[in-house]
């Protein structure tokens, strides 16, 4: 497949996506409506990438010359409020390189920060991938990107070869965008196996074999509280690590597009930070 190709399926279906859900979820429209701006500008930030080839050792140069002024005009522009004044007091202290590349090195750095080198960083290395991927910080265990090392954004599930079967569960990279197999009943933070201490949150309730309980009362139900706003979506928490992420069911929703999905589900994390659980890495918009 070509690279234009590619392109196109990748943006389009998150563009299409980002329209869905902001009709469908009034809570989450100013999110989306921001997340949807910022996407035109990875689009070129990806296409610029892939047809510049900067290689690793230059990659955060590249990142902060060619992508950042654009992902900052969106921002500044049409971003939250906090956003935006967060933005312009860090660039008078910090250079958006050095940002970059403490995003890149795995390094804790301020929310803002991340943001910034996450909004500009994650298109180039999806276009890129290979030795720039491998030459990011970060642990390669299980619970870790194997190709930049990444920490996991989200859990999900694709629709299985056969109808009656069930896929495989996989992990986002919150970093690159790869995705990897992960075993079902463990934790993606801590290592965690033992189901008692995995409990699951959705509003369908649980199979099987899970723990955990029915989520009630999100904001966008039906009159009657009945009607589910993520029937495709759960949280899966440990009680070990007390961390958990978001698993998008795309057997469920066959029109769903996880990294755009898990972005709208602001209840849920909500939900979740209620009781007492940190999201293994906040997504894109901060949740």
């Amino acid at each position: 497949m070509t690279a234009t190709a590619i392109t196109t399926d990748i943006w389009t279906e998150r563009r299409r996506r980002v329209a869905e859900l902001r009709g469908r979820h009034g809570f989450a429209r100013q999110l989306l409506d921001f997340y949807g701006a910022l996407l035109g500008v990875q689009e070129k930030a990806y296409e610029d990438a892939a047809t510049a080839s900067p290689p690793a050792a230059s990659v955060a140069a590249f990142v902060a010359e060619v992508v950042v002024p654009g992902v900052l005009d969106v921002s500044l522009s049409v971003g939250p409020e906090k956003l935006r004044s967060d933005l312009i007091h860090r660039l008078q202290v910090e250079e958006p390189r050095r940002m970059v590349e403490r995003w890149v090195a795995g390094e804790d750095q301020p929310a803002v920060d991340r943001y910034l080198a996450r909004a500009a960083l994650g298109p180039t290395l999806e276009a890129l991938g290979g030795d720039v991927r491998a030459a990011c910080g970060g642990s390669r265990d299980a619970r870790h990107c194997p190709e930049c090392g990444g920490p996991p954004q989200l859990s999900y599930f694709a629709p299985a070869d056969e109808d009656l079967a069930s896929g495989p569960r996989r992990l986002l990279c919150a970093r690159c965008g790869a995705s990897w197999t992960f075993a079902r009943m463990t934790c993606p933070g801590c290592g965690e196996d033992s189901t008692n201490r995995l409990p699951i949150f959705s509003e369908l309730g649980t199979t099987s074999g899970e723990r955990g309980s029915v989520v009630r009362g999100l904001p966008g139900g039906g009159a009657s509280g009945e009607r589910a706003v993520f029937p495709h979506i759960r949280i899966e928490a440990c009680e070990t690590c007390r961390r958990y992420l978001l698993s998008v069911d795309v057997a469920r929703d066959r029109s769903a597009v996880p990294v755009v999905d898990e972005l709208s589900a602001v209840p849920l994390d909500l939900y979740a930070r209620d009781r007492g659980f940190t999201k293994i890495v906040t997504n894109l918009m901060g949740f």
